[in-house]
């Protein structure tokens, strides 16, 4: 568990509540003259207690999240789906699981329309023996609600977590319509380079690095850009393909161990309830949310202790309800590929060598 003084701890929930805050913001919030705040501030980062990432705007950028359970009978094969994983030019994210799934969970991000080249891959995978069987996700097109970790309910004293299920689970907030975009979905293919990828690539790996240090990076990738330009771009990239920025903390330093995946059905009101409590009064962990008229899946990472009560409500509510063990340690987030890009058509790339035969081989 965390032993941060509470000097550090001030300085994390500060930049919590404003992830891209410079040091003249962070003098504002928290005690100390610049000099000290850069000298605590450069130690939570070399330390890796926080880091902020950029999440995608998936609608105006054109993609679509699949995610998938992949049962295998093995390790030896799910070393496999991991090297497939890795190969993929659309893989958002991948994690061994155990519990109601034994193998890998995997999350795509791909061109709105290509669901069918992901299934025609899994189903080739259980012809070839390395998938025993799959289990895909269909939420539909309702937004999705990230939660991220709230220090404010971080207790310094006890150091542990303090946060009332009961009571929030009880109370009812306003209900939350989802909001539907107005633009028009992939609108910013329009205008898109791979110059672009590579500036997002470097805002999901670590967002608080100055812009020379991101140029400085781009260029070792053979791709020259002006500091002019790439402020420029930066401020479209925000304003159109950044959906937000997530600050993500070192899990083991507050005791987040627990991520688990839960799956089932529930009343339409219910789950809308949900969607509304979530929009309204986040809980203080870091989370992925989708709901449906009738289906719940939500990825939650939470301290150990905090477990039997959030399960304990949803057991209440929801049937078919399923349980996975996400393995932490055996994940791995990836970022946009600036290959995927076909600047020529101002298009993804989609075809079938490109999304399926290549990754096999």
């Amino acid at each position: 568990m965390s032993s941060l003084p509470g000097a550090y701890l001030s300085l994390l929930m500060a930049i919590q509540e404003n992830p891209l805050s410079t040091i003249l913001d962070l003098q504002k919030r928290v005690e100390g003259s610049k000099p000290t705040i850069i000298k605590r501030l450069n130690y939570l980062r070399e330390n890796r207690y926080f880091i902020v990432k950029a999440l995608l705007n998936y609608h105006n950028l054109g993609f679509e999240a699949i995610d998938i359970l992949l049962n295998t009978r093995n390790l030896k094969d799910v070393k496999k789906l991991e090297a497939i994983a890795t190969n993929h030019p659309y893989t958002a994210y991948r994690s061994r699981c155990f519990g109601s799934h034994n193998g890998l969970y995997l999350q795509f991000r791909t061109p709105i329309g290509t669901r069918a080249k992901i299934e025609e891959l899994v189903l080739t995978l259980k012809e070839n023996g390395v998938v025993s069987d799959a289990t895909f996700f269909y939420i539909g097109d309702e937004p999705t609600i990230n939660s991220s970790m709230n220090l404010d309910a971080w207790d310094l004293k006890s150091m542990s977590w303090s946060f009332d299920w009961e009571n929030w689970f009880e109370t009812n907030y306003t209900l939350v319509a989802p909001k539907i975009p107005k633009s028009k979905s992939g609108s910013t293919l329009e205008w898109l380079t791979k110059n672009d990828l590579y500036i997002l690539q470097h805002l999901m790996l670590d967002a608080k690095r100055s812009n020379a240090e991101m140029i400085r990076a781009i260029r070792e990738t053979g791709f020259v850009i002006t500091p002019q330009t790439f402020g420029r771009r930066l401020r479209m990239l925000n304003e159109s393909c950044v959906d937000e920025y997530r600050v993500s903390f070192n899990p083991k330093a507050f005791d987040i161990i627990s991520n688990i995946l839960i799956r089932g059905h529930g009343k339409k009101s219910y789950l809308r309830k949900l969607y509304s409590r979530m929009s309204e009064s986040p809980i203080p962990f870091e989370s992925t949310l989708r709901v449906s008229d009738s289906e719940l899946y939500w990825f939650v990472r939470l301290p150990p202790t905090h477990l039997s009560s959030l399960l304990t409500n949803l057991h209440a509510n929801l049937e078919n309800i399923t349980v996975t063990l996400i393995d932490y340690p055996q994940s791995f987030v990836y970022t946009i590929w600036p290959e995927i890009l076909d600047e020529n058509t101002h298009s993804w790339r989609q075809d079938h060598e490109f999304m399926i035969d290549r990754v096999l081989k």
